[in-house]
């Protein structure tokens, strides 16, 4: 059987790939992260998360909430209903049953009221939650990705823990990851 070498490196020795010490000076070899299995069995599990929670079902239901407003955010043709919520009653219905948050809210077109939690450094996205005093839901927020810089300059004079009101439409919906929304606009 043939034997792939390499060089040890602590002396330079060279010594099999698959020795676990180094017979010249007995340093331990350490193996890369991805020679581990179950490196790879946390990448698939990873990878079937993502992939799940990108490709699941759609649906644009929801309880008997009536549209807020119509807006028409540039691009499109015919004006769009958000159906207005407060934060806390999207983070109730993930936490009741996310299959049916999902079928729910995922593709909806929503209007958000809660408070500003996050803003990210470099203005990719920000995460509205509910009141900073509320503490049932003090880690959950719906994340919500800015579209543009005209969104970005309003962000630029809020400071967190504001009331705020988005808009946008629900892209995904999961237990973990929650609610995530592409933001037509702020106020």
């Amino acid at each position: 059987m043939h034997n792939k070498l390499t060089n040890c490196t602590s002396c330079g020795a060279e010594i099999s790939t698959s020795a676990k010490a180094c017979p010249q000076c007995g340093a331990k070899i350490k193996r890369p992260i991805t020679k581990k299995w179950w490196f790879w069995v946390l990448i698939v599990i990873v990878a079937a998360g993502i992939i799940g929670g990108a490709s699941s079902g759609s649906g644009n239901g929801g309880d008997a909430k009536q549209p807020s407003s119509t807006e028409q955010p540039s691009g499109t043709e015919q004006p769009i209903s958000y159906t207005h919520y407060d934060v806390t009653e999207l983070f109730d219905a993930l936490k009741s049953n996310a299959m049916k948050a999902q079928s729910d809210f995922k593709g909806q077109y929503v209007e958000i009221e809660g408070y500003l939690s996050v803003i990210d450094s470099d203005g990719k996205y920000i995460s509205v939650g509910a009141a900073p005093d509320n503490y049932t839901y003090v880690l959950q927020s719906v994340h919500c990705n800015i579209k543009n810089d005209a969104q970005k300059q309003q962000i630029m004079n809020i400071n967190t823990d504001s009331p705020i009101v988005v808009r946008g439409k629900i892209t995904s919906v999961g237990e973990v990851m929650g609610f995530t929304l592409d933001m037509d606009s702020i106020n």
